[in-house]
């Protein structure tokens, strides 16, 4: 049984601070520098798992964030506090060693990934709404679907299967619109955190993903 649910992933993590500055596009509002490692107020998440081992880096003027989970779960992640927006831009480059290719984005038991990245949402009361952006496993790029274990996280399928594998991948996603299609007819709160998580607790072995040039904007 699944035992790594996103509900939890905000307990004992810690306020950071994040730059804003001009960029072409308009201000950033949220961009970690691994360059020194990871981040103050990032915490590694894991509840009744082993943990994802995250590590930085440098592989010649390109940093990055390494994550490898060996039959584990966790999320690394930090709370944020960004008003809501129509023109959030979310920019990050990924790149996995390899799916695997017996996992789902449906079924529980079987609900491991090499690669995601999330926002989640201030929502008041019970868990926290969140926008998942899946390196999925074996659903079609384009793809909305409720996570398995609560339809409060929403998987956006943007890559998919090992066709890619090995490469860096640039990405950009519209965070309202997303939000609409996630939610339909729910006010956009304001964003509470930013997190990535590869994992493979549910069908165990080992899953590798990398992460870089994570940034939010306000286009």
């Amino acid at each position: 049984m699944k035992r790594c649910p996103l509900a939890w992933l905000w307990v004992g993590m810690l306020l950071s601070a994040w730059p804003v500055a001009a960029r072409a596009g308009g201000p950033v509002l949220f961009a970690p520098d691994f360059s020194h490692g990871i981040p103050a107020g990032w915490e590694n998440v894991a509840f009744f798992s082993k943990k994802t081992d995250y590590s930085v880096v440098h592989e010649g003027t390109n940093v990055y964030l390494h994550a490898a989970a060996d039959s584990a779960c966790s999320a690394l992640s930090v709370k944020l506090d960004l008003a809501a927006g129509a023109k959030l831009k979310l920019h990050w480059r990924w790149r996995i060693d390899g799916v695997n290719t017996n996992g789902s984005e449906r079924e529980l038991a079987a609900f491991d990934h090499a690669a995601r990245a999330f926002i989640a949402f201030d929502t008041f009361i019970g868990p926290p709404r969140s926008l998942n952006y899946t390196w999925a496993n074996v659903e079609r790029p384009g793809t909305l679907l409720p996570h398995p274990k609560s339809g409060r996280t929403q998987l956006f399928v943007v890559e998919s299967g090992n066709g890619r594998a090995g490469q860096w991948v640039t990405e950009e996603r519209d965070v309202a619109a997303d939000w609409a299609l996630a939610f339909p007819g729910k006010a956009m709160p304001k964003i509470a955190g930013f997190g990535v998580m590869t994992d493979s607790d549910s069908l165990g072995g080992r899953l590798a993903g990398d992460y870089a040039d994570i940034r939010l904007t306000a286009e």
